[in-house]
């Protein structure tokens, strides 16, 4: 564990707590702490181009996850309405004197029985509907704008802003070596992986790839909603 030092009542030099022994890490000032993680940070940082296309495929996912799930809402519902048919069909027998009461009582308790099935599936879809798509839009550019928005912040709110997109943060030899939380990771790699695709094949176009643009919105926005009070 590192913990901060006032120096000559103005500089902040980080250094270990000595909680295991002897630690062989000289003391460290605090920009350097704060350079590393705005170049950590900085790694988030997509082109305006490529958020644009980004936007739009997030846009067109939207449409297809709507689509599909109002689909499987309606073939629910018509199963549903079937089944009411039909215990409406049977009450009319039992009216009519064709089936007596015992059976329209025991066949109709379990339709119903289905018919509640139906209804909590119908409520899980509804319910694990995705988070609004301007908030997948949001996530994108904001995260992209993470190291800016970082270093313009005092330090008390740096280190709430690294609490929220930062997992675990180790420092050993000079390096700070990270892990950051989802979505984060996810676009960190990611941007890595076109960044090495462009050393190996120098003056071609890079192809972004994420995945279904779905991931955006499915996963926790406790990162995105501490990037949007900024």
């Amino acid at each position: 564990m590192l913990v901060g030092e006032l120096k000559k009542g103005r500089y902040v030099y980080y250094h270990c707590t000595g909680n295991r022994g002897k630690c062989p890490e000289p003391y460290a000032h605090q920009s350097i702490f704060t350079e590393t993680f705005a170049g950590i940070l900085q790694e988030l940082v997509i082109p305006g181009p490529i958020l644009e296309r980004l936007g739009d495929a997030v846009l067109e996912s939207d449409r297809t996850e709507h689509a599909a799930r109002d689909q499987a809402i309606q073939r629910l519902m018509a199963q549903y309405d079937r089944i009411e048919a039909r215990i409406e069909t049977m009450y009319m027998d039992k009216l009519d004197g064709r089936i007596t009461q015992h059976f329209f009582d025991r066949n109709s308790a379990t339709w119903r029985e289905e018919q509640e099935a139906l209804r909590r599936k119908v409520r899980d879809i509804q319910t694990a509907a995705p988070a609004p798509i301007d908030q997948a839009i949001d996530i994108l550019q904001l995260t992209s704008r993470a190291s800016e928005l970082f270093l313009q912040q005092p330090a008390a709110e740096q280190r709430r802003f690294l609490q929220v997109m930062v997992e675990k943060a180790d420092w050993k030899d000079g390096t700070l070596r990270t892990t950051l939380f989802e979505p984060f990771e996810i676009r960190r790699h990611s941007n890595r992986g076109v960044v090495e695709k462009k050393t190996r094949t120098p003056g071609q176009g890079a192809i972004w790839s994420f995945g279904s643009p779905a991931w955006i919105r499915t996963t926790n926005l406790t990162g995105f909603t501490m990037l949007r009070s900024y």
